[in-house]
C-alpha cells in the first residue's frame, strides 16, 4: 500500500498534509491501510483515487469545489466512498478529525466477489451518508490498532471484510445465485468444517490468514463468512478465538504449563490478553479454572482409590 521510503502521506494529494494520529502501517493487513488524521485548518485537495477509499467524517466542516464561483457549504457528518478513477477537487476550512480506509481494488473484488466497476456502491459515493454500522466497524478497527492488535491481523482483515460486505449488500441488489454460489448459500459441510478446525488448531501460535481459511474450503471471502456463520454462529474472528480458548482450557487443565506459556502457545498477545478473553468466554480466570480442574482431578482420584 505504501511505497518503500514513504510514509502514509503518499496516499494524499493536498497542499497541507494532515497530522496522522493513528495508522495501520505495521498491522499486517492484506492490501488495506487505515489512517486517523487531524486535518489542516485550510487545505486544497486535488486528488485522483487509484484504489477504493472510505472516508468517515466525524465533524462538519466548510467545503467548496475547485471551480469558478463555487460557494462555501457545510460538509456533513458521515461516510463517503471513492472508487478508482473518482476525483476529489475541493478547498476546505476548519480543523477536523477524520478516518480513512484505503483498500486495493483486487482485495475489494475478492471480498465482494465481483468486479469493482462504475455503478458499484453508488449509494455511498459522492454525498456524505450517515451510517451507524460504518461508524461501529471503523471504531473497532481504530480500537484494535490502539490496543496493539492483541489477536493479530485476522481481526482487522475480518472487520474490513465485514465492512465491504455490508456496504455492497446495502448499496446494490444481490444477483441471483449462479452455479458456483449454490454450495456457498448454506453452512459449511461437516468435512470442510473439520478441515478448517484442523488448520486453525495447527496454526494457533502463528499468523492465521482469513484468505487461507477461505481458500482451504474453496470459497470466496464473502461466501466463507456466510457459510462459517451458518455452521457455527460465529464470525471468522470469533471462531479463531473459540479454538484458542479450547486449546487453552486443555493446556491449563493438565497443570503442566505456566499460564504465560499457554498464552504463547495459543496465539494470545500475552498472559493478560489471554486472561481477559478467557474470562469473557468462560466466566472465570485461567487461574481459577486451573484450581477448579485440579481440584476435580484430585476428587476423582480419591474416589477411585
Amino acid at each position: 500500500m505504501i511505497a518503500d521510503g514513504k510514509g502514509p502521506e503518499s496516499l494524499y494529494t493536498q497542499t497541507n498534509a494532515p497530522t496522522f494520529l493513528l495508522t495501520s502501517e505495521r498491522s499486517g493487513w492484506r492490501e488495506a491501510f487505515f489512517a486517523e488524521v487531524q486535518g489542516s485548518p485550510h487545505n486544497v485537495t486535488d486528488h485522483g483515487h487509484t484504489r477504493f477509499c472510505l472516508q468517515l467524517y466525524h465533524q462538519p466542516g466548510l467545503h467548496r469545489p475547485l471551480k469558478k464561483n463555487a460557494v462555501w457549504t457545510t460538509r456533513g457528518v458521515g461516510c463517503r466512498v471513492n472508487l478508482p478513477g473518482d476525483e476529489q477537487r475541493c478547498e476546505t476550512r476548519s480543523r477536523t478529525r477524520n478516518q480513512f480506509l484505503f483498500i486495493e481494488t483486487q482485495r475489494v473484488e475478492a471480498i465482494i466477489d465481483r468486479p469493482l466497476r462504475s455503478g458499484c456502491l453508488d449509494r455511498f459515493r459522492g454525498a456524505i451518508t450517515p451510517s451507524p454500522m460504518v461508524n461501529s466497524i471503523m471504531a473497532a478497527l481504530s480500537h484494535d490498532l490502539e490496543q496493539g492488535q492483541p489477536a493479530g491481523s485476522v481481526v482487522g482483515d475480518s472487520l474490513i471484510a465485514a465492512l465491504l460486505t455490508w456496504l455492497d449488500g446495502v448499496a446494490t441488489s444481490a444477483p441471483a445465485p449462479g452455479p458456483a454460489d449454490v454450495r456457498a448459500s448454506g453452512p459449511l459441510a461437516h468435512r470442510d468444517l473439520a478441515r478448517l478446525i484442523e488448520y486453525v488448531d495447527g496454526a494457533l501460535d502463528g499468523a492465521l490468514s482469513l484468505d487461507d481459511m477461505a481458500g482451504l474450503v474453496g470459497l470466496s471471502l464473502r461466501h466463507f463468512r456466510r457459510a462459517l456463520n451458518a455452521a457455527t454462529g460465529q464470525s471468522p474472528h470469533q471462531f479463531v478465538l473459540s479454538r484458542r480458548i479450547e486449546r487453552a482450557r486443555g493446556m491449563i487443565a493438565t497443570n503442566r504449563f505456566c499460564l504465560a506459556d499457554v498464552a504463547a502457545a495459543t496465539g494470545f498477545a500475552d498472559q493478560s490478553h489471554m486472561t481477559r478473553v478467557f474470562r469473557q468466554a468462560t466466566g472465570v480466570t485461567p487461574s481459577a479454572y486451573r484450581i477448579q480442574q485440579v481440584g476435580q482431578s484430585r476428587l476423582v482420584g480419591a474416589t477411585k482409590a
